[in-house]
């Protein structure tokens, strides 16, 4: 298929683009360049791209395409307390009208990347599945949930759209996102020495590695559609929910002397 993929600069973007080439898609890429030159250890291969922002499309953009692959989006908390406004205006406003110029321009897939964060707050330990409520806390969480409403009556027998909820992303890129609760971890104990948590630790968190979420869309690309049509899945593991604080001898804040070798599981 050709295919456009939006962020394909990002954390997960530069993982996926070549996994669906070495699969022989043909995959256009669109970004706004944001984060070029912060690239870690050796640069992605270049695939043909329009530097555009999300927002600047228009339907010509869009002809050609069989499938969109869509992560491009506003991705962490601190950027919606800034201003929700951009967030919902991105990566909710932006995202379906998105997919109204890529059917009206006969595109025929539409692969959202959702998120755990649409679950928010769980009332319950219970193992929340895929038509679970949602209860999502931030105003990324909720430019997720209000995306795939809006998607979702877009649906029909020409236009089909996925949404692919991927717990938090752990694993090397190329583009790598240090913001992420392993990422972090990591960071702070290769730099410092010592391991930062900057919580009391006990919220979970269900973790996915950037590789297996690059084979999800992968394997949704190349589904049939009527099993894929207009469906959520959730992109994760249960026996990878973790609290941070997983020893009950933590103390919040720095764990000093207790880095973990290479290899190690997180704490």
């Amino acid at each position: 298929m050709r295919v456009l993929l939006t962020g394909h600069n990002g954390y997960i973007g530069t993982v996926l683009a070549p996994l669906l080439e070495r699969a022989g898609h043909q995959v256009v890429g669109l970004d706004t360049g944001y984060f070029e030159g912060c690239t870690l250890g050796e640069a992605p291969e270049r695939i043909p791209a329009m530097r555009k922002d999300l927002r600047d499309l228009e339907v010509d953009d869009l002809r050609g395409f069989e499938a969109v692959v869509h992560l491009a989006a506003l991705s962490n908390d601190p950027l919606g307390d800034l201003d929700e406004r951009l967030t919902y205006d991105i990566n909710h406003h932006a995202t379906v009208r998105l997919a109204r110029l890529a059917k009206a321009a006969g595109v025929r897939r539409f692969l959202l990347s959702s998120s755990c964060s649409t679950y928010g707050a769980a009332s319950s330990d219970a193992v929340l599945d895929e038509p679970a409520a949602f209860n999502p806390v931030t105003a990324y969480g909720v430019s997720k949930v209000r995306s795939e409403h809006d998607l979702a009556a877009l649906a029909d027998a020409s236009f089909s759209p996925t949404y692919l909820c991927s717990a938090t992303a752990y694993g090397f890129s190329p583009q790598l996102r240090v913001d992420l609760v392993v990422s972090s971890l990591t960071g702070y104990a290769l730099l410092t020495g010592e391991v930062l948590i900057k919580s009391d630790g006990t919220p979970w968190r269900p973790l996915v590695h950037v590789e297996d979420i690059a084979g999800a869309f992968l394997a949704v690309l190349q589904a049939r559609l009527d099993t894929v049509h207009d469906q959520a899945f959730n992109v994760g593991q249960n026996h990878e929910n973790f609290q941070v604080r997983a020893d009950k001898h933590f103390k919040r804040g720095i764990w000093p002397d207790r880095v973990l070798p290479a290899g190690s599981p997180s704490p």
